[in-house]
């Protein structure tokens, strides 16, 4: 496989450091809110990856985490703790909101049908092992001490700005983030703060850092610590949302490279931006649309996954509402097509369709292997199934044709034999008197049956072979 690599700013080779095993840490959630529909792109985008690295044969560790603590509003080390704001918007406690959030986050993931990672791990679940690379980094020289917290200086560590290609001139005027006098690089970044004086926060932790002030972690150390302790001092690949590279990832890196001396990650794989109206979307900006708003609106979640493929996991989507009603709709086709499994017919050559099957087994792995092209592999399976859809299912292809078709639940997480059951001998004997009412010409007994068909939830299709067809 082939993926795009922010690191070397071109496709690499997948190599994994083990062979046959590779380690994935996406950055997860913080916890504070619902999330919105561009940050689910980035999650089904990236269990697409989990899945094709696993029908590719590689034993996949798949880590992600859960910010519960230490995300401040500005995404630097200013303003307020987006867990505390959270608690003081709802009256509940941060660790409430947090629980709130994550349960709502895990509900999503099941809904749309994405694979639990291995590994779902809290930030507060591990502060000691944050504290501790803290403390390796303050060991090597890496830190320093100022009133608010512990902060890393990436004057430090050679090539910060590569990742990025940060122009730290800019920064150091106060052009990235909020100036603090107290701060020697203005890309200088927290790695624990202290709680304000004179104030309590709902979550604190003793440290070795700040005599009897009690504090947290700065959002940065998080992942790294969490990574390295489920994926080892250098792992695989290293995903997330692209607003990431530029002070998120920039920062695991430095802070990571310089606690082990190795490379942090092979690998980086970055979701692009998703707009809606032009803009990009974002809670800040109020137009973030949740899952649950598009499911009320009887969009199937099968749907919305379809949705997010169409584009490209490295182009800038544009969500709409009619991207979603197409998506449905060409969901809804394909079941049509899968309902042939139980319609077999006796009467039509069968080697286009087993040609066609096989083909496009094929083209989806290389699609998926060419940098998850997945628009390709959608396009693929249209015109695969208008050529099934045409010729119709033999005995001898149906297996064959459902054996595709778990192959594309495995690899794009789509299951379009879910729903799909067979007609019962009621159904089963309107279809009968249907046909022979066509057949004797009688129309208006025709289109009776085909109304009685459905209100019992059945669609019936006048093939162009002569054969009716149903669909429920």
């Amino acid at each position: 496989m082939k993926l795009y690599n922010t690191l070397t700013r071109h496709s690499d080779i997948v190599k994994p450091l083990v062979e046959g095993k590779l380690g994935v840490y996406t950055c997860g959630p913080t916890v504070y809110d619902y999330l919105h529909i561009g940050n689910w792109y980035t999650y089904i985008r990236m269990d697409t990856l989990v899945r094709a690295l696993r029908a590719d044969g590689y034993e996949t560790k798949w880590v992600m985490n859960i910010t519960d603590v230490g995300h401040l509003v500005s995404d630097a080390d200013d303003g307020e703790d987006k867990l505390e704001k959270g608690a003081r918007r709802e009256g509940k406690t941060a660790w409430e909101i947090a629980e709130f959030y994550t349960d709502d986050f895990k509900e999503c993931l099941d809904l749309l049908n994405i694979s639990k990672p291995d590994q779902l791990v809290k930030a507060t679940d591990h502060i000691a092992e944050q504290i501790d690379l803290i403390e390796q980094l303050s060991a090597k020289g890496f830190t320093y001490t100022i009133d608010d917290g512990v902060y890393y200086d990436t004057s430090k560590f050679e090539g910060y700005a590569a990742f990025a290609n940060l122009d730290l001139n800019e920064q150091q005027a106060g052009a990235r983030v909020t100036v603090n006098d107290q701060k020697r690089n203005q890309s200088d970044f927290a790695l624990w703060k202290f709680s304000p004086a004179g104030s309590k926060r709902d979550m604190e932790w003793d440290n070795p850092f700040g005599g009897e002030k009690k504090g947290f972690p700065g959002w940065h150390i998080e992942c790294s610590a969490m990574s390295m302790k489920y994926l080892g001092e250098s792992f695989d690949i290293h995903t997330g949302g692209i607003d990431h590279i530029p002070v998120h990832h920039t920062n695991e890196i430095a802070q990571s490279e310089a606690a082990t001396g190795q490379r942090f990650a092979q690998l980086w794989m970055h979701s692009n931006h998703v707009t809606v109206n032009g803009e990009k979307i974002s809670k800040s900006l109020g137009n973030g649309i949740r899952i649950q708003d598009i499911t009320a609106k009887g969009i199937p979640s099968e749907a919305i996954r379809l949705n997010v493929l169409e584009s490209h996991y490295r182009s800038q989507s544009k969500f709409s509402w009619e991207s979603l009603e197409a998506a449905s709709n060409r969901l809804k086709h394909w079941r049509e097509v899968c309902a042939l499994v139980y319609q077999p017919q006796i009467t039509i050559p069968s080697d286009v369709v087993a040609k066609e099957i096989a083909d496009t087994a094929t083209d989806i792995e290389t699609y998926l292997n060419d940098d998850l092209n997945t628009p390709q592999i959608l396009s693929r399976i249209d015109q695969s199934f208008s050529v099934i859809e045409a010729s119709l299912l033999t005995n001898e292809t149906v297996e064959p044709f459902k054996e595709l078709l778990r192959y594309v639940d495995n690899v794009l997480g789509i299951n379009l034999l879910k729903e799909l059951v067979q007609a019962t001998p009621e159904i089963t004997e309107l279809i009968n008197r249907r046909s022979q009412a066509r057949a004797e010409k009688d129309w208006a007994k025709s289109d009776q049956l085909r109304d009685d068909l459905a209100t019992k939830g059945y669609q019936v299709i006048d093939h162009a072979s002569g054969v009716t067809l149903w669909f429920k």
